[in-house]
């Protein structure tokens, strides 16, 4: 009787199992977290400082996208004579520029000569760049671990702690 008794357990235990195998996805659909639908309306931010350029960001809904960084150097600065030809000083500063970030995928950097100064402008691509790399250059701050994205409200807060006026157009 007991050998029966433990047949029966041990067919029950089997055919239960089978069954939990064979559930619905439905089932398991309803039993997570729903999904929040993400915002993604194309935002723009910009954020100037006196003394340390401006910066614009682009991003759809909380997720940045792109960000160009524009600001001035003079001459001096750089440890360049003005008398040099205009055309030789581009070029070593871009030359420069591009042996700073050619090996970071999805960033941009380019100066131009204006006047006695020079303007460097820097784009950032978030969505093409490998975001390890841009905090080895020193280019992104670690954020969250748990973070995805890089988050346009967070930058604002931060930016304007250091001092920048940030406008959301």
């Amino acid at each position: 009787m007991k050998k029966r008794w433990g047949f029966v357990c041990l067919c029950l235990l089997v055919t239960g199992c089978a069954r939990l195998s064979d559930v619905d996805e439905s089932f398991l659909k309803e039993t997570e977290e729903p999904e929040v639908e993400k915002d993604k309306t194309p935002v723009v931010m910009k954020c100037d400082s006196e003394t340390q350029g401006s910066l614009t960001f682009e991003s759809k809904g909380d997720q940045i996208q792109k960000m160009t960084q524009s600001f001035s150097m003079s001459f001096t600065d750089l440890g360049i004579n003005e008398d040099l030809d205009q055309n030789a000083i581009k070029e070593k500063i871009n030359q420069s520029l591009d042996s700073m970030y050619q090996d970071l995928e999805g960033v941009q950097a380019v100066g131009e000569i204006v006047g006695d100064h020079v303007e460097i402008t820097v784009t950032i691509d978030y969505t093409a760049a490998d975001h390890e790399q841009l905090m080895e250059a020193g280019l992104l701050e670690s954020g969250k671990v748990d973070s995805a994205y890089i988050s346009l409200e967070e930058t604002q807060e931060s930016y304007e702690d250091s001092g920048y006026t940030c406008t959301i157009e």
